[in-house]
């Protein structure tokens, strides 16, 4: 799912309010207790502009599936810094971080609209939307209980809010801070975030049912760690665009990607690159990778989800096989299993791959005189350096995981 953040126009509000409208039965989100219109919701819309109050919406081939506004949160002077906002996200396009990027957009834009606190108003029993508010650092300012009525039953109100500080502020004994240092402070923070994030998304994991079906996948065909599967799993699930996988073997990978992509509900490609040949290993052996590799898909029912391209990754007849592959599509995952030139295959796909693009990369850690990862992570590290990645820790034995923001440089 390619999508952007753009300011809305009338001729959105219809998809603006078929979005509200689908959350009043549910009694979670809104106090409305019936269906608005069009006509009784445009004075409303008309009090929002992009430089005070604006109104945002998220649109995918362009189809509005989510927005967010800013209101006034007092009419008084003095509560001018301050603004409510609400998010919505359409309810087939729930859980694929459209709601997180659309709060992270308003409270980096807050500081040159000239609002310095931002506040949300939830029902104490909407769970989804106060640890979303809560993973982006708001935090609960009041509690109002019981002041609601919904079908005979009391619902209380949560207030969270968050202080919104300028980009250029001041550091320790008032020394000014430059843009370049708050930017890159702003960027360590969101990584940090990022690596609760993934922990909190494994230990998740380990209480539902996919967390058994991977430990069987990696027993059979995988030599990556549980933990790394789990996350290419989940990375699959919730990216936006292609998963491109470099070093199949024989399929556990591709498998989890697979299971992602089946469990997102969306149509996402899944491609495979695989030299095939044989291989030694007291658990894993092979004399045949890509019949194995073809058998094993077959076996999880997944074959007609990945295009399985057969070849080397840097020939330029896999390299034109994966853009007819892939099309106008962007690569959301990228997955590095191959032995040996890391940074030669993200240069030769480099300009498919999407900003924030998730980047899982084998054979990192290890001793220098190793012949996989001294390479893998010299490869690896010069790229943090230049700063194309972003990293956002290790898992399993060996595993780099992190995020493409290469862009341009």
């Amino acid at each position: 799912m390619n999508w952007i953040i753009r300011d809305a126009v009338e001729a959105d509000l219809p998809a603006i309010i078929e979005i509200y409208n689908a959350t009043v039965p549910t009694r979670m989100v809104t106090a409305e207790l019936e269906p608005t219109t069009v006509e009784a919701r445009l004075p409303w819309f008309r009090d929002h502009s992009p430089d005070e109050y604006p109104f945002w919406v998220a649109e995918s081939d362009g189809r509005v599936i989510g927005w967010l506004d800013f209101k006034k949160f007092l009419p008084r002077c003095a509560y001018r810094g301050t603004a409510e906002i609400s998010v919505y996200v359409h309810e087939n396009f729930r859980r694929h971080g459209v709601g997180q990027r659309l709060l992270e957009e308003a409270i980096a834009r807050a500081p040159s609209l000239e609002i310095t606190a931002l506040v949300g108003l939830i029902f104490g029993h909407n769970e989804p939307s106060l640890k979303l508010f809560g993973r982006l650092g708001f935090e609960r300012w009041g509690f109002f209980p019981g002041v609601a009525q919904l079908d005979g039953v009391k619902r209380d109100l949560i207030v969270v809010g968050l202080h919104c500080g300028k980009l250029c502020s001041h550091g320790p004994a008032g020394r000014p801070v430059s843009a370049e240092t708050a930017l890159r402070r702003d960027t360590q923070a969101r990584s940090y975030n990022d690596c609760l994030n993934l922990m909190q998304a494994l230990m998740q994991y380990r209480q539902e049912p996919i967390h058994s079906v991977l430990l069987k996948i990696r027993n059979k065909y995988s030599m990556l760690h549980l933990d790394v599967l789990i996350l290419i799993y989940h990375f699959s699930k919730i990216c936006s665009g292609a998963i491109l996988e470099i070093g199949a073997f024989v399929g556990g990978a591709t498998i989890a990607a697979a299971f992602g992509v089946r469990d997102s509900g969306q149509q996402k490609k899944l491609i495979a690159i695989e030299p095939g040949g044989g291989v030694q290993h007291k658990r894993l052996g092979t004399r045949n990778i890509l019949r194995d590799l073809e058998r094993n898909l077959a076996r999880q029912r997944v074959s007609e989800m990945v295009s399985l391209i057969k070849g080397r990754s840097f020939d330029p007849e896999t390299i034109a096989a994966v853009h007819q592959a892939l099309g106008s599509n962007e690569i959301g995952v990228l997955i590095l299993d191959a032995d040996a030139g890391k940074r030669r295959d993200i240069e030769c796909y480099r300009n498919k791959l999407a900003d924030g693009c998730w980047m899982v990369i084998d054979d990192y850690a290890g001793a220098d005189s190793n012949v996989k990862s001294a390479p893998s992570r010299a490869d690896v590290d010069a790229l943090v350096a230049a700063g194309a990645l972003e990293p956002l820790g290790f898992y399993g034995w060996s595993t780099w995981v992190g995020r493409w923001r290469g862009g341009s440089s």
